[in-house]
């Protein structure tokens, strides 16, 4: 089974259970929950709260970070570019600090590359991201941690913090054949320790070079090796429940208020922070996205399941109590 369609099943299975309505998949990844005429259909994790104009601007990402910082809400810094005219990347990385290039129309990571530092680090990574778009951006990276909060129509469903994957040398092994070996784990796990793999790729390659080493380097035993910057190929075990007490009213208000400067209900938003327990704007810290059809995976995948916040469950009452 593949590992996406399998993991939905069973968050979407538990939440029918939980709810006590029947669930049907009469076609391969899509369910249909609460029987009757009008059952719910939801395909993977995609349902029917949005419409497909407030999921498109979410997709526009220039133009949903200009609409958020319209609504007062703490956003990285943003430069437009194409391949062909690179030169306001140039000037500003020129300025020094670290960047993310990343697509201008994509979602959970696609083509982005953090930790462009050089010219050299623009030149390859605008490439990387060309292949997903034709306009591009580069984004300050903003520094802290990520967090992942879901909200539906304002009420805040989870939270949880991601970290980058990494792999824990033995002292023997190089980089490459450590990840090789954390990719088995994964796909034998069918889904429950994450649903991607680790590519070496130029966020890889940058993120090893960053601190001096390479895929063929041999950590030693015990140490942790980031493998990448992004967190988008994070397993179960990089990520973790944050309880709404660790988050400031402050900064919950903010991700909220970025859900609604979009017109998403249902809204998963990605924030790096250094201190989750001030504002954004005290901490320095920023919103990198805006998730329209957000993933439930991430709140159900992580290392301490016992404390997994059951986000299907509260989409689903909202779902069935809207049909018809």
């Amino acid at each position: 089974m593949w590992p996406a369609r399998a993991v939905n099943s069973a968050i979407w299975h538990a939440a029918a259970a939980a709810v006590g309505v029947p669930i049907e998949e009469p076609v391969w990844g899509h369910f249909e929950i609460g029987g009757g005429e009008e059952p719910v259909e939801i395909y993977l994790h995609v349902t029917s709260l949005d419409d497909e104009r407030a999921l498109g601007l979410a997709l526009d990402k220039a133009k949903s970070q200009r609409l958020l910082a319209e609504a007062g809400v703490a956003v990285p810094e943003q430069i437009p570019f194409v391949l062909d005219d690179l030169e306001p990347a140039l000037e500003a990385i020129a300025g020094g600090g670290s960047w993310v290039v990343k697509p201008a129309g994509t979602s959970s990571g696609q083509g982005a590359t953090p930790g462009v530092q050089s010219r050299d680090d623009l030149l390859r990574s605008a490439v990387r991201a060309s292949r997903s778009g034709a306009e591009l951006l580069l984004e300050r990276r903003a520094e802290g941690e990520e967090y992942r909060l879901l909200f539906l129509d304002g009420e805040l469903l989870g939270a949880v913090r991601r970290q980058a994957p990494a792999v824990t040398g033995d002292g023997r092994s190089a980089v490459i054949d450590l990840v090789r070996s954390e990719n088995d784990r994964r796909l034998a796990a069918e889904g429950e320790a994450g649903l991607r793999v680790i590519t070496i790729d130029l966020d890889a390659l940058l993120e090893l070079g960053h601190h001096g080493q390479s895929p063929r380097s041999v950590p030693p035993a015990g140490q942790e090796v980031a493998v990448k910057a992004s967190r988008s190929q994070g397993g179960a075990g990089d990520a973790e429940t944050v309880a709404p007490a660790e988050l400031s009213a402050e900064l919950v208000a903010e991700a909220r208020s970025a859900a609604a400067a979009l017109g998403l209900r249902l809204a998963g938003i990605d924030l790096i922070t250094p201190d989750v327990s001030r504002s954004l704007a005290a901490a320095g810290g920023g919103i990198i996205e805006v998730n329209g059809t957000p993933g439930l995976h991430y709140h159900y995948l992580v290392r301490d399941p016992e404390n997994a916040d059951r986000v299907a469950i509260p989409i689903l009452q909202r779902l069935l109590a809207e049909r018809g």
